[in-house]
């Protein structure tokens, strides 16, 4: 399986969300998520890049399907949210146009009106992603900062939001509800970069999941 791909960039066509990659002699198409193109337009032509793929094969689709990602977590969250019915490889690729942990923060806090904005997501599919992946993507959901080179900001982002949880579960809210309170707060407030602005915030405004 190929995991990964340095080589240069020969081709990149955001109309039709392909790259071409050419590494060791060889050439190959890659496709690229929506969320991840803003990153790859940011290259050149000739220039060597580093991407995490993701191969797709099945019997029902032989014609193999190669996706390139920016980075490891893009790769499985993608992973992740092709395991959902009717949200296959192809769907994924077009569908995904905001940031990995916006879309992880409306799974995660039950926003289906947020997960519609999605292009070929209604109602139906929306409800589909909450109730498949809802639970399975705090990590992804954590990460609302940007991810410095030595990733410092992730790292105290999810440590925020762990002691957050923590505190709140003492005050008798459940996992759950504590996980929930903590997301939707920071999806209202990115500047809330302390543990006693996060949890005044909360109990103050009592954010709705």
């Amino acid at each position: 399986m190929i995991v990964g791909i340095t080589g240069r960039l020969v081709q990149w066509n955001i109309d039709s969300s392909v790259a071409w990659i050419e590494a060791g002699g060889l050439s190959y198409e890659v496709f690229i998520p929506a969320f991840a193109q803003e990153w790859l337009s940011g290259n050149t032509i000739d220039q060597e890049l580093k991407l995490f793929t993701y191969y797709h094969v099945t019997e029902r689709q032989p014609t193999p399907l190669l996706i390139g990602f920016a980075s490891f977590a893009e790769r499985e969250f993608f992973r992740k949210i092709i395991d959902v019915p009717d949200f296959g490889p192809v769907k994924a690729v077009r569908a995904l146009t905001f940031p990995i942990n916006e879309i992880a923060q409306w799974i995660e806090s039950g926003d289906r009106q947020a997960l519609r904005q999605l292009p070929g997501v209604g109602e139906r599919l929306s409800q589909t992603l909450i109730a498949n992946l809802q639970g399975k993507l705090i990590e992804e959901a954590q990460v609302y900062v940007k991810d410095d080179a030595d990733g410092s900001n992730i790292l105290m982002a999810n440590q925020l939001m762990e002691d957050a949880i923590e505190a709140l579960t003492t005050l008798q809210y459940s996992q759950r509800e504590s996980e929930q309170l903590v997301i939707s707060a920071l999806r209202s407030d990115t500047e809330l970069k302390s543990l006693e602005e996060l949890l005044v915030y909360i109990l103050e405004n009592q954010v709705p999941t």
